[in-house]
């Protein structure tokens, strides 16, 4: 629906000579700076939890129709999957799959411990994976897996190559390890594991980012219609 009322241009992308058919995204933008700037026809409302765009146009405006307009006044929000605030459960479940990879927690000391894309082992599973990155100052690797199922506590990992073992706090999604840590006092970020720090995992993360979110520009029910019309018209289509 948003991309609908967006008219299209006639673009040489490339300068070969052959034209395209593409989104007017910078009429759009121009259109977008002119009609929201009449502060009268705003105002801002908070998104309530696992309150969808369709859903809360219906709570505004007695219908769905005028979801579009949230990103026409919210030009933080380019992604309605990724920069729409969710659910915690949705929340977890987008960060799972962002974030594909596990992570051996562990405090342990991995300084010039094991090899990028060796194969390691856990103690327990006998699970087997990759090596793709050491965080050394963060306290993790995140693993691979390529056969096996890895327990998520209690497991002890080792390098087929370099024959370094480390004992894992856990084991699971890189979603739950740490993305800073922060000063347990201060609560400033931290980019190494101490005492007297907590870590922020890549949840606390995604969460704090689309939290920012959680507040948008909306336009008044009783000037959307207008508002809308008016967009529709200026685009030219």
């Amino acid at each position: 629906m948003y991309f609908k009322n967006i008219s299209n241009a006639i673009i040489d992308v490339d300068g070969s000579g052959n034209f395209d058919v593409l989104k007017n995204l910078t009429a759009k933008a121009l259109v977008s700076d002119e009609l929201t700037n009449n502060a009268a026809h705003y105002e801002t409302v908070t998104i309530q939890d696992g309150e969808r765009p369709d859903v809360l146009s219906m709570r505004l405006y007695g219908t769905e129709k005028y979801h579009w307009t949230f990103l026409l006044l919210n030009p933080q929000i380019k992604n309605i999957w990724d920069d729409w605030p969710m659910k915690y459960s949705q929340l977890v479940e987008y960060c799972t799959n962002k974030y594909q990879y596990l992570a051996g927690d562990t405090i342990d000391n991995l300084n010039n411990k094991f090899i990028l894309g060796e194969t390691v082992t856990g103690s327990i599973s006998n699970a087997t994976g990759k090596i793709k990155e050491i965080h050394v100052n963060m306290g993790y690797l995140v693993i691979e897996k390529t056969t096996g199922t890895f327990a998520v506590d209690g497991e002890t990992i080792y390098g087929v190559d370099s024959q370094d073992n480390v004992a894992c706090n856990f084991i699971k999604s890189q979603a739950y390890a740490p993305h800073h840590h922060t000063d347990a006092s201060t609560g400033k970020w931290v980019m190494r594991r101490a005492a007297g720090t907590l870590p922020y995992t890549y949840i606390d993360y995604e969460s704090a980012v689309t939290e920012q979110n959680r507040n948008i520009k909306v336009i008044k029910p009783e000037h959307i219609a207008t508002v809308a019309a008016q967009f529709v018209a200026a685009m030219g289509v």
